[in-house]
């Protein structure tokens, strides 16, 4: 198994982050997180059922994420062919359109679920099982991951670290200094309950990005449908 690279933080070679390596370079980073093991829980449903009786059962909706990997349409405008993992709480509305539209993506090519094979090719990770940790491997570069703003305002998140029969535990600062340290500038809290329009800044194409993570800039001048589940 590779482990995570100390100088720029992402893997080479495009190789895939495994569980223990991972919690390593938490510990290593001195990331504070717990992490517990139970059934396979590839869904929000069986994951509430196997972390019950556990230290974790006071998150069950209240921490609880969900994950949507998104790609843009080559006809959706500026953003065309761009990848977006978007990690919201299981409450959270995620209307796909609404968030397109936000986004500045053409009505007529709205962000779509990725290809099986792009999903295996970029995120390297059994379905079921996606979390904001993918961001650290190199073959996740180009992806732009939109964060639920709701986060900041939760006593403790929960996240499977690569594989869906363990889940860890830690507080939204804690995600957040890590998303600092792998990926810099491709990382956003959105308030995915609005209908304000999105500004991103130039999303970068190579490891190299800024040293201080951007925030999603929110104008009201937009307008959009009314988020609903999909």
């Amino acid at each position: 198994q590779a482990c995570l690279c100390s100088s720029c933080c992402l893997l080479d070679g495009g190789m895939a982050v495994y569980k223990d390596d991972l919690l390593a370079k938490l510990s290593d980073w001195n990331i504070k997180h717990q992490t517990i093991t139970h059934a396979l829980s590839p869904t929000c449903e069986l994951h509430s059922v196997n972390i019950k009786g556990t230290a974790f059962e006071k998150f069950i909706g209240k921490g609880q994420a969900k994950n949507l990997f998104f790609k843009v349409p080559s006809g959706g405008g500026p953003l065309k062919n761009r990848l977006f993992l978007v990690c919201a709480l299981v409450e959270t509305a995620v209307d796909n359109k609404a968030l397109s539209a936000r986004l500045g993506i053409k009505p007529s090519a709205p962000l779509r679920l990725a290809a099986d094979e792009i999903f295996d090719d970029v995120l390297q990770i059994p379905k079921g099982s996606v979390n904001p940790f993918v961001m650290a491997q190199a073959s996740c570069n180009e992806v732009t991951l939109l964060l639920d703003k709701q986060f900041l305002d939760c006593e403790g998140l929960l996240f499977h670290p690569m594989q869906s029969d363990f889940t860890t535990l830690l507080e939204p600062d804690q995600l957040t200094a890590f998303l600092e340290k792998v990926a810099a500038g491709r990382f956003f809290y959105v308030d995915l309950t609005s209908a304000e329009k999105i500004e991103l800044p130039e999303l970068p194409k190579t490891t190299e990005a800024p040293a201080k993570p951007a925030k999603a800039v929110e104008k009201s001048t937009a307008k959009a449908a009314p988020a609903q589940k999909v």
